[in-house]
């Protein structure tokens, strides 16, 4: 099978799953939506379970294609910040990743351990490449303090988008992608580079 067929396959599985669900989406469905056969998704796929893996790193790979803009030795930070903004924007106002995204946590949830390793393995490199996109496009240094702060901010995708998708946001989405992708440019940068004098919780008492 060609690598654009795969994608054919990937893409009408997002549409579905995204719209009715992932119990309501049988294979079937996807190699209608598709326009091919079922036996022709089987070739690539042993199981449901399987295509549903590749969907959801499918839809998640907004780092990884930012990183690859990143690596051109032409690229400049202030390019590259702007196609995160251009990125993130998209993703809070693309319903149908997003809505994909937590029917396969919720299959996570219920006990879906190889999925749920997979949504740890995609955590983990979203937020080392969100660390190493703060270090190149506001120049500063790397240090531990990166991992947490990337951490915070892809959490917050993820609160955002789950307020969407239980029609609970109590904003309007538009003005929200701005003000957070104004946070992203100036507030990371701040905070990285006053970490020395930044010592209000220190010793914090939880009692």
């Amino acid at each position: 099978m060609s690598k654009d067929a795969k994608i054919k396959i990937i893409e009408a599985a997002q549409r579905l799953i995204a719209e009715q669900g992932v119990e309501k989406t049988s294979m079937r469905d996807i190699a209608a939506e598709a326009g091919i056969t079922t036996g022709a998704i089987y070739y690539h796929y042993k199981s449901k379970e399987e295509l549903l893996y590749d969907v959801m790193d499918y839809a998640s790979a907004v780092t990884s294609e930012i990183m690859k803009l990143r690596a051109r030795p032409e690229a400049k930070p202030d390019e590259v910040l702007d196609e995160i903004a251009r990125r993130v924007t998209h993703q809070m106002l693309n319903h149908r990743v997003w809505n994909l995204r937590f029917y396969l946590g919720l299959q996570a949830a219920q006990g879906d351990e190889t999925l749920r390793a997979r949504f740890a393995g995609n955590y983990a490199a979203q937020t080392k490449r969100t660390a190493e996109l703060f270090n190149f496009v506001f120049d500063t240094p790397s240090q531990p303090e990166d991992m947490h702060l990337a951490a915070l901010m892809v959490a917050a995708l993820d609160g955002i988008n789950f307020q969407q998708f239980i029609g609970a946001l109590p904003v309007e989405i538009d003005d929200l992608a701005r003000v957070y992708n104004e946070f992203f440019a100036y507030s990371v940068p701040l905070f990285q580079r006053n970490l020395n004098d930044i010592h209000r919780f220190d010793d914090l008492n939880l009692e």
